[in-house]
């Protein structure tokens, strides 16, 4: 079985016309899925793994400070 179309559904023969409809529904379709994620909240405990990662490259423990000024 060989299929010949494209992931948006036009034949690599379409007209150019089609092509630019159909790579541009494709392109808002994306515009519209990554806005909702730029939109979503970031968990705490991934916030958490952040700072510890961060201190770990800063050669810190990540454990609060005692006695240090």
């Amino acid at each position: 079985m060989n299929d010949t179309s494209k992931p948006d559904g036009q034949s690599p023969n379409a007209p150019k016309g089609q092509r630019r409809l159909g790579n541009r529904a494709i392109g808002e379709r994306l515009r519209q899925m990554y806005e909702g994620v730029i939109d979503e909240s970031v968990p705490d405990n991934f916030l958490k793994l952040l700072d510890e990662a961060e201190a770990n490259e800063r050669g810190e423990s990540g454990q609060p400070e005692s006695g240090k000024s």
